[in-house]
């Protein structure tokens, strides 16, 4: 009988591919009933690639299926992922009757709901950045930052949006209503030649026709003149 051409193979220790293998050539893991081949070319010049090539170790049986699947606690892993990864948004948790069946539980009473939720406690949120006009949530101290910004160092009587209405006679024109006031008012410049009557103005000054005459040249009609002394001065 012609002498048998075997491949490389190994009869005991551990499962898996050699470690190196040429392109094309073959190798038997006993230990596990695989048959292995090399594939491609590396820079090495061993092949790049080592794959499982035949052997009942190769393919999984609808036993070992089984039995791998009857040692998962599908259960208890359920459980725990919706009671901890989920329960917030779907509301899901295990039955107490039945760690097989899932049931709506009382979560809808511990979590709030993804849309409009009512918060109750004290809920806290993370602080805005002052001047975020967005629709983020502010929280009471993005707030209260703004309105002591606002307020920043007016005085007491003058920090409220009322007590400034009041300062202003609640008056809603009130910028009209002094530009007029302030425009009714004689120019300081102008020495009172800006009066609408002047005569009026001397009769409400309880000036006579004295006040419009002129020095050297006085006319006094009627009345007297007490205590005076004339003197002609000297030449």
């Amino acid at each position: 009988m012609a002498d048998p051409i075997r491949i490389k193979r190994r009869t005991s220790g551990n499962v898996g591919a050699p470690s190196q293998l040429l392109n094309a050539e073959l190798a038997y893991n006993e230990v596990e009933d695989v048959c292995y081949v090399g594939v491609g070319l590396g820079g090495d010049g061993y092949a790049s690639t080592i794959r499982a090539l035949a052997g009942a170790g190769t393919f999984a049986t609808k036993a070992y299926v089984a039995s791998a699947v009857a040692a998962v606690d599908v259960s208890s892993q359920l459980a725990s992922y919706l009671t901890t990864a989920s329960a917030a948004s779907t509301y899901l948790t295990v039955s107490s009757a039945s760690s097989t069946y899932l049931t709506q539980s009382s979560a809808s009473s511990t979590y709030a709901p993804l849309a409009s939720p009512a918060f109750t406690g004290s809920p806290t949120t993370p602080n805005v950045t002052a001047g975020d006009s967005s629709t983020k949530v502010a929280n009471t101290s993005f707030v209260m930052t703004a309105v002591a910004n606002l307020v920043a160092s007016a005085p007491e009587a003058l920090n409220t949006l009322n007590e400034l209405a009041a300062a202003l006679g609640n008056d809603a024109s009130f910028s009209t209503t002094i530009s007029n006031a302030v425009g009714g008012k004689l120019a300081k410049a102008s020495n009172l030649s800006d009066l609408a009557s002047v005569s009026s103005a001397r009769t409400n000054l309880g000036l006579g026709t004295l006040a419009t005459q002129n020095a050297n040249n006085v006319s006094i009609t009627g009345g007297s003149i007490d205590n005076i002394t004339i003197d002609g001065g000297v030449f």
